[in-house]
């Protein structure tokens, strides 16, 4: 009896997180987009899971009726990611055409236009960095190629690098100098 209502309670808890908080009427929007956006969504579900720490990139659920726009994203560690901080998912196309039909409605009125896409944005708002490690390798290579640079260009390191320059007309010149010796070979044999 204990495991039955455990049962009905999970499931429960499962239906209520793959809803997603439609803010638009389904119907609102063509079929065959809201087909794009499902497809979009079961194609990023695995990518999403792979986000989450110790889940793996094979959901255990990934659904999405586009009738309802009800989806469901649930990685192997039965763990959802929060499909609204990443474009290509439901939420994200939802809420931007919840903006659209907000501009929409405005009917031509720039300050009320503005508002409907700044008090309601779409997608992730502070995206946590995953991958800090790469991006602090390229900021200190980025660092060395530029002191290098510096080095090359008879500049010293911290000082503002200089700028090689060369004359396009020269090199256009130069082209069309070569480009006339190999057409008069050509013509030759």
């Amino acid at each position: 009896m204990l495991s039955q209502l455990f049962l009905v309670i999970a499931s429960g808890l499962t239906l209520v997180n793959s809803q997603s908080a439609i803010s638009i009427d389904p119907s609102s929007v063509p079929l065959s987009t809201r087909e794009a956006w499902c497809s979009s969504q079961t194609s990023s579900c695995p990518l999403l899971c792979l986000q989450v720490p110790g889940a793996s990139g094979s959901p255990s659920s990934n659904k999405c009726t586009a009738e309802t726009l009800v989806y469901s994203c649930i990685c192997n560690n039965n763990v959802s990611p929060n499909a609204s901080e990443y474009s290509q998912t439901i939420p994200y196309y939802v809420c931007t055409e919840k903006n659209n039909q907000c501009v929409k409605a405005c009917q031509g009125n720039s300050g009320c236009q503005s508002d409907c896409r700044t008090d309601n944005p779409c997608g992730a708002q502070a995206p946590k960095r995953v991958n800090t490690t790469t991006s602090t390798t390229m900021a200190a290579t980025s660092t060395a190629t530029t002191e290098a640079l510096n080095t090359m260009a008879g500049g010293a390191t911290g000082a503002a690098p200089r700028l090689i320059t060369v004359d396009m007309g020269q090199v256009y010149g130069l082209c069309v100098l070569v480009g006339g010796f190999i057409a008069g070979f050509a013509v030759l044999l």
